[in-house]
């Protein structure tokens, strides 16, 4: 049984050791995609109101 245990601890050593890596990866590119939408979004939304800036409204 202990020999059986030896084989696969190095292969959840090695995943519970990458597994912070992975998140903050997942995070980075998570922001970065958040804010290219939000820059994005903001730039549609100048587009369509940028008629109505000498309208004083």
């Amino acid at each position: 049984m202990s020999r059986k245990n030896n084989n696969t601890y190095p292969a959840k050593k090695m995943f519970r050791d990458s597994l912070p890596v992975l998140c903050a990866i997942f995070l980075a590119i998570v922001s970065v995609a958040y804010i290219l939408f939000r820059s994005w979004s903001n730039k549609l939304y100048y587009e369509r109101w940028k008629e109505y800036e000498d309208c004083g409204i």
